[in-house]
């Protein structure tokens, strides 16, 4: 830590004024902020130190440090004020040619789904679309949930009213892209391959790891004489595809109302075991619910999140961080 000195407090006050002063937009007023008042800046240091010096130079150090941060402070909101007035009411030139090269990226997670959609387009799977807005029996009961399975409680969702009656639990906006599987299979005769990505809405307390909305991928294989051994089988060539040819994965035993048996799929990357995606043999309940013969039939389904994918691939701690509008941290991809 460097001691304090008022003179050098005063020229980095100068400095600091100067440089807010001459910031054209709020990421270089951010950029000032982070210098002059972030964890590093002299100032911050001061205003840490002060906890451990002796009494009479805390009665010199803390008035002049908190000060400091005050004047900057208040300078920082100022200018801030000043752009936003000065933006709205600039005139625009289109016609002008931009002073730096900048251009559009993809988001990280159109970058894994355009990965996941070329991987499974060679494998023969159709990509399916499904509506957001879903009916409680093929979100729920047609996927051998009904009302009183305790199994609804992992998708506390959102209700919505139907617009002619007054039936509240009619309609939800999908907490599954599961819930296209029936829809499908009412429409189309065995043999299929498809996946049907999209975003989903849970009633979820956000956190690093969770979401209220993300997307899914869905995936379903209907026909005779589909096994186990095929789902792990697409899976392992699949995650290989996504994370890397040394890439491994097991299945550990699982629960889920549609399918039977159930599993867990994970991946060996980069050293450790990573929980990628639920999966297992589809549930002779749910073909029949679509219409399909379940003793001639048999198929797997699958679903992976893609801003799980995104996470382990690209390193990111909190799922927060795609969906903000941060687009200096999402050009890193």
């Amino acid at each position: 830590m460097k001691q304090f000195d008022q003179t050098v407090l005063n020229k980095e006050i100068d400095k600091a004024q100067s440089a807010i002063a001459k910031a054209k937009n709020e990421w270089e007023l951010n950029q000032v902020k982070s210098q002059y008042l972030g964890k590093d800046s002299y100032v911050q240091e001061q205003l840490d130190a002060i906890v451990s010096l002796p009494l009479e130079d805390k009665k010199i150090v803390g008035p002049a440090a908190n000060q400091a941060k005050k004047t900057l402070e208040s300078k920082l909101k100022q200018r801030a004020s000043d752009i936003l007035e000065e933006q709205s009411f600039a005139p625009i030139d289109i016609t002008q040619p931009v002073e730096r090269e900048e251009y559009g990226h993809l988001h990280p997670i159109s970058h894994v789904l355009s990965n996941v959609y070329d991987i499974f387009t060679k494998l023969g799977f159709a990509i399916v679309d499904g509506p957001e807005i879903e009916s409680d029996w093929y979100n729920f009961e047609a996927l051998n949930q009904p009302p009183e399975h305790p199994a609804r409680d992992m998708q506390d969702t959102f209700y919505l009213k139907h617009p002619e009656r007054d039936e509240p639990d009619s309609f939800l906006p999908r907490t599954q892209t599961s819930a296209m599987q029936v829809r499908f299979m009412e429409q189309n005769e065995p043999p299929f391959k498809i996946i049907v990505p999209g975003r989903v809405f849970r009633n979820e307390d956000e956190d690093r790891t969770h979401s209220w909305s993300f997307y899914q991928i869905e995936g379903l294989v209907v026909g005779e004489g589909v096994s186990l051994s095929d789902l792990k089988g697409t899976l392992n060539h699949v995650m290989r595809g996504i994370l890397g040819d040394e890439t491994k994965i097991r299945l550990r035993p699982s629960f889920f109302p549609y399918t039977e048996p159930s599993v867990e799929i994970d991946a060996w990357y980069k050293g450790e075991w990573l929980e990628m995606a639920g999966a297992g043999m589809v549930h002779p309940k749910v073909l029949e619910n679509a219409g399909i013969d379940s003793a001639k039939y048999s198929g797997f389904a699958f679903g992976i999140g893609a801003e799980r994918i995104a996470m382990v691939k690209y390193g990111v701690s909190d799922i927060r961080y795609f969906w903000r509008p941060n687009f200096k941290y999402l050009r890193q991809f």
